[in-house]
């Protein structure tokens, strides 16, 4: 399935009173970041529609590959009309859209990536019980919020298609909440910012005799639950067919029962499915490995940053 990501850029910044398109955060801009946590993400096929300031948007931005699209009316319509420009493009173009406004640059990779393993029509992040950005949608919901003429923008064109499933994954990552419309929002961004420059990230891996289930068992693990497919679970990890058996046999070695069931197919491999038993010992190992971070996370905000070393 292929996922392109639509970034709506063509607003002019009134609250702000300053171009946030191209303001620094660090390094890169804000318009650089959201596109970077695409790519990284794995998603290739980026649009940005634009609008206010567009040439020096574009010249700025030229270098990252992706599509530019523009708002005429950037003066008088709403983000939602410049949705509508990028959907419009991409209805033909791939199987779900990835749709974030520039001035939410800080949503972690991760978090696309969970968005991504997930089935639905409308998939969005949660942080304590908030939804946030950015939100994937199903190509197949483009004709009917192109059609809408109503109000509330994206969020009632969505609002008045029937019979969605809708998904609202939770996600430990506050930033999918957090937009830059004013200064103080810039601000707590520059705060986010500076904080993730020096991080704790604990890598679990799961031991019997020998190591048997790590990260990457966890990732070809789940890609196989959203594939039906060892194979392409390996082409999208980039690592090799036997390799990827290799993973599995050991982690059911470790485990002492299957986690993996197949279906012998020929040249394409055939389909596979996680085992029950092999879900519970996914979600368990997520649960795990989030509850240590966080917890992580808390002593070294008590221990490294309460003094004065950073």
């Amino acid at each position: 399935m292929k996922t392109a990501a639509l970034i709506a850029a063509a607003g002019m910044s009134t609250r702000m009173a300053q171009f946030k398109q191209l303001m620094k955060i660090g390094s890169r801009t804000m318009a650089e970041r959201v596109i970077v946590n695409f790519q990284q993400a794995g998603i290739t096929e980026i649009v940005m529609v634009t609008g206010y300031r567009s040439d020096q948007l574009e010249k700025e931005l030229r270098s990252f590959g992706i599509t530019f699209l523009r708002n005429p009316r950037y003066e008088t319509t709403q983000m939602f009309d410049s949705a509508k420009i990028g959907l419009e493009y991409l209805k033909e173009r791939c199987d779900s859209v990835c749709f974030c406004p520039v001035d939410i640059p800080f949503f972690m990779e991760q978090t696309v990536e969970i968005l991504l393993d997930q089935q639905g029509d409308i998939i969005q992040p949660v942080f304590q019980g908030k939804a946030g950005h950015p939100i994937l949608l199903r190509a197949s919901l483009i004709p009917a919020i192109l059609a809408y003429q109503g109000d509330g923008g994206l969020k009632g064109a969505l609002n008045s298609i029937e019979n969605l499933k809708r998904i609202r994954v939770p996600v430990e990552d506050e930033a999918v909440l957090m937009d830059a419309d004013t200064r103080e929002d810039f601000k707590r961004l520059v705060d986010v910012h500076n904080s993730r420059l020096i991080h704790p990230k604990i890598q679990v891996t799961l031991v019997n005799h020998k190591g048997f289930f790590d990260e990457m068992t966890l990732e070809l693990l789940r890609k196989i639950a959203a594939s039906g497919s060892v194979r392409e679970a390996c082409g999208q990890l980039g690592i090799s067919y036997s390799k990827g058996w290799n993973i599995i046999q050991n982690a059911e070695d470790g485990m002492g029962c299957r986690i993996v069931e197949r279906q012998p197919g020929g040249r394409g491999g055939g389909t596979a499915n996680v085992t029950e038993r092999g879900k519970k010992l996914l979600k368990l190992f997520e649960t795990y490995e989030e509850q240590l971070n966080k917890i992580s996370g808390e002593l070294f905000q008590e221990i490294f940053l309460s003094g004065d070393l950073f």
